[in-house]
């Protein structure tokens, strides 16, 4: 409905009458005794509109913030409570929509200030103990703030960056609170790319407090920077332009923009940090069209996903791809096959120059930058400082890159190393050997672990975290990273980031070395992962994206091609503990071993990823079913997988189910059109695959399931779309059931050990122990741009939030069926469903149609979520205040 109303509505100026809003939602009802529940968890979830038209009626296009009940004993759990929307400022949006430019749409939100929260200080410009978020619009450039002191009565967001005020970067994403020593913080978050979405990203800092410059409701722009802007239709390195950007005329005032360019020598594709190296010498250097022919992985910045590490002393980001190169790749990867024919016999690879559709500039690599841990108010350049390593930008640390694998992709950001999109570090400095929760038993695999006896062994430890100390042979640090390859589709390993960039590691490079450890296969979309506080499992996303040739004759080359429900959507609980009990991987005792799965020339793709499995189970039946195919060479510290949302594998081709629809398809959608497919479906003559109708849109997640997984992911618009799982976040406020059936919630305040360190507790506010329970959200949505006319990412996705729990003990995991669309009453909770296009969203929203879910964050009043880590160092409690 509202997107009917569309070009007339916004001609003339009408939108959608609503009664007046209430100050805010109504608390949770304990819907087994009908008594109020004080202080009920909520989802903050980050949501564009729905509307899929270039001609946005404007009066009801708005974004905004959803508030989701996520306490299980309330009545109105998984109801949309309350939502909160955007300020209207003028000349704030780079990329306009045709009726206007105003920030409080067409922004696309994307990701927020998830992880932490934060909570002022008073002397940054905002209210002492009051308690914000931050949130970006990807194409927009636009940031947010919204004051969550009260999570049920949100108000209106203040604009604290105007798109147009950045000087030299664009595509706004991750967003992290930085150290600092007092109670006053700064905020960083990553751009992607420069000024007119070309290459070379940033990481920028702002004060929490900043206030977008503004004159009359109109942004106050600030002059892009002319010498970035040669950057995008040349190769010119970095143009000995590296130097933090804090020019303070007109609206760049308080911003400073930290170029990641650095001329670091480092081989973009280095071959010696694996056994089954691509050594073919096209994949030596960048095959797309901005960085063609570069070899050194420090020219290529373009941050991504972002984290500091638990002491707070570096911060790190995953490079993804140059933001122009991404409506190309949309185009890429449905074209497999004409880019397959271009490669010759599909085995080849392209040649010299493939440019167009057939290359695109995806990143491979990961940058660290040295922290301050400082804050004074208005001080530009205040969060990072100086690590004089590289002569061309000192505030580099290091620049890494993650190896090629032995696949030989027809499209090359199939590559197993193309497009470094989700980063994380571990949350807790090391653990002690026979630790509670890390008793392997003798067994490196920790499949022992799981098993019923590991599981009483870990419970009966007595050893805790303060029982070793720093040096002795007890105390294994937790140093890595983990990063993803979304486009190549493989989980990577660094066990140590702090190395600096100049020194050399085990395996003869210089700074840190990285491991491929998991290999799901091309084009599925390893997307933004969660780690568990314990740095015990890690909560991986794969979306999927390529569809059957039934749904997508142009793009299904790839579909399922080396073993079956290789592109089913679903979530794996993986067991990080084999990788991270090596410790610094520094010694040939140590070194990480785990790598890709063989080469084999027999097989399409040259890859033995998918055959069974020769690694013997030893978890007593508990995950063996999880672990039956190849996807890493099977090395002893190769990580197990514990559990899984969605279809999973069964079997290779020849025995293995297949990927099946979800059986709830009688949900109807609203039908739109997708851009990304124009050229491939009307090359391939299916204009259906252009205009989806409302079967194709609709469709919800099951909870029925065929094979080891719980419930079934693959609805009709997750297929016809290209989306699937992309964004996941663990419940840090940390629900937790309780025999008495009122629910808990984790204690927050840090545990300090001996040494200094802080660590996480395992008990609930009051001192009672934690449950064996823990939950975490998953969101369906990627990108989708036909909102502002482009193109977008090709990969887009059925728009539900879900919720899925797993056993902290052994990992077994399952869909949260009580979980439940309001208006549907099937799993998950849809945002573009039919039953949304006229419904009601309490709150600023009102009658404005469907939405699109990114990104989210589990809060509660008072809760302190700061971190990652535990500084500030000395403990919050409950309320957020000393």
């Amino acid at each position: 409905m509202a997107q009917a109303q569309g070009l007339l509505g916004g001609l003339l100026g009408g939108g959608t009458t609503t009664t007046p809003a209430p100050s805010g939602a109504p608390a949770a009802i304990n819907k087994n005794t009908g008594a109020e529940i004080p202080n009920g968890s909520v989802l903050l979830v980050w949501s564009s509109d729905g509307c899929s038209l270039p001609t946005c009626n404007p009066n009801t296009a708005q974004d905004f913030l959803a508030v989701v009940d996520v306490e299980p004993n309330s009545t109105t759990f998984g109801n949309v409570i309350w939502t909160a929307e955007l300020p209207n400022v003028l000349v704030s949006n780079v990329l306009p929509n045709v009726w206007g430019d105003r920030s409080d749409q067409h922004n696309d939100p994307h990701h927020m200030l998830s992880y932490t929260s934060y909570i002022s200080g008073g002397g940054d410009g905002l209210t002492a103990k009051r308690k914000y978020t931050f949130a970006g619009g990807v194409i927009s450039k636009n940031v947010f703030r919204y004051d969550i002191t009260s999570v049920r009565s949100i108000g209106k967001a203040d604009l604290a960056v105007a798109g147009t005020q950045p000087r030299r970067s664009s595509l706004t994403d991750d967003f992290i609170v930085m150290p600092a020593p007092g109670d006053n913080h700064k905020i960083l978050f990553t751009y992607m790319g420069n000024y007119v979405y070309g290459p070379q990203g940033t990481v920028t800092e702002i004060d929490p407090g900043r206030v977008a410059p503004t004159l009359l409701g109109i942004a106050t722009a600030a002059v892009p920077a002319v010498v970035p802007l040669l950057q995008t239709v040349t190769q010119l390195g970095c143009l000995n332009f590296t130097a933090p950007d804090d020019n303070p005329l007109l609206g760049h005032v308080g911003i400073t923009e930290y170029p990641g360019c650095v001329e670091a020598k480092q081989p973009r594709n280095p071959t010696n940090y694996t056994s089954s190296p691509d050594l073919r010498p096209q994949r030596a250097a960048n095959q797309g069209v901005f960085y063609l022919g570069n070899r050194d992985a420090g020219i290529e910045s373009q941050p991504h996903g972002m984290g500091l590490t638990y002491d707070g002393k570096y911060l790190a980001a995953s490079d993804y791809a140059v933001p122009a190169s991404i409506g190309v790749a949309a185009i890429n990867g449905a074209l497999g096959a004409f880019c397959g024919n271009l490669a010759g016999n599909g085995q080849a690879g392209l040649s010299n120059s493939p440019l167009g559709i057939c290359g695109s500039s995806f990143g491979s690599s990961v940058r660290v930058w040295e922290t301050s841990y400082s804050y004074t108010k208005g001080k530009t350049k205040d969060s990072l400082k100086p690590a004089g390593v590289y002569p061309s930008n000192p505030y580099l640390r290091s620049v890494s890159a993650v190896p090629d694998g032995p696949r030989i992709e027809p499209i090359l950001i199939h590559e197993e190393n193309e497009g470094l999109m989700a980063f994380g570090l571990p949350h807790q400095s090391h653990h002690c050997v026979n630790q509670k929760g890390w008793v392997n038993q003798g067994d490196t695999s920790f499949d022992k672990a799981v098993s019923a006896a590991g599981v009483t062994a870990n419970n009966s430890s007595s050893v805790t975290a303060a029982s070793c100390t720093e040096g002795s042979a007890n105390y294994i640090p937790h140093d890595g990273a983990f990063s993803a390859s979304m486009c190549g589709g493989v989980l990577y390993y660094s066990p140590d980031i702090t190395l600096k960039g100049n020194e050399v590691n085990i395996y003869g490079g210089l700074g840190p070395y990285w491991r491929a450890v998991y290999d799901v296969g091309p084009c599925t979309g390893v997307s933004y992962f969660s780690l568990t506080d314990d740095d015990r499992f890690l909560i991986q996303p794969v979306s999927g994206i390529e569809s059957p040739a039934s749904i997508d004759p142009a793009g299904s080359a790839d579909f399922d091609r080396d073993y079956p429900r290789e592109h089913s959507r679903r979530l794996l609980t993986v067991d990080v503990r084999p990788l991270l009990a090596k410790g610094k991987g520094n010694t040939e005792a140590t070194k990480i071993q785990c790598d890709f799965p063989p080469a084999n020339p027999s097989r399409p793709a040259n890859t033995s990823l998918g055959l069974p499995a020769s690694r013997a189970d030893l978890s007593g039946g508990v995950s063996g079913k999880f672990n039956i195919l190849k996807h890493n060479n099977e090395a002893s510290d190769c990580p197990r997988i514990r559990g899984a949302i969605g279809q999973f594998e069964t079997g290779p081709h020849g025995t293995g189910l297949v990927t099946s629809v979800s059986n709830n398809v009688s949900q109807p959608g609203v039908g739109y059109h997708r851009l990304a497919e124009v050229v491939p479906e009307l090359l391939n003559l299916n204009v259906a695959g252009i205009l989806l109708n409302s079967t194709q849109t609709g469709g919800e997640p099951s909870g029925i399931s065929s094979g080891p997984g719980s419930g079934n992911l693959n609805s009709l618009q997750n297929l016809y779309t290209h989306g699937g799982p992309h964004f996941t976040l663990v419940d840090r406020v940390g629900y937790q059931a309780t025999p008495q059936g009122t629910g808990g919630y984790l204690d927050l305040s840090p545990l300090t050990l001996p040494n200094g360190d802080k660590v996480p507790r395992n008990t609930l506010v009051g001192g009672q122990p934690a449950t064996g329970t823990a939950r975490y959200v998953f969101i369906q949505y990627f990108v989708e741009l036909n909102h502002i006319g482009g193109a977008g990412t090709g990969s887009d996705g059925d728009r539900t939030i879900c919720l899925g729990k797993f056993d902290k003990a052994t990992g077994a995991t399952v869909l949260d069926t009580s979980f439940t669309d309001e208006l549907l009453g099937t799993p998950c909770v849809d945002f573009d469903s039919a039953a949304r296009d006229a419904w009601l969203w309490p709150g600023a929203r009102g009658v404005k149609g469907g939405a699109k879910p990114h990104a989210a964050a589990f809060e509660r009043d008072e809760a302190a979520l700061f971190g990652p880590g535990y500084f500030p160092k000395k403990p919050l409690n409950l309320d957020g205040n000393r």
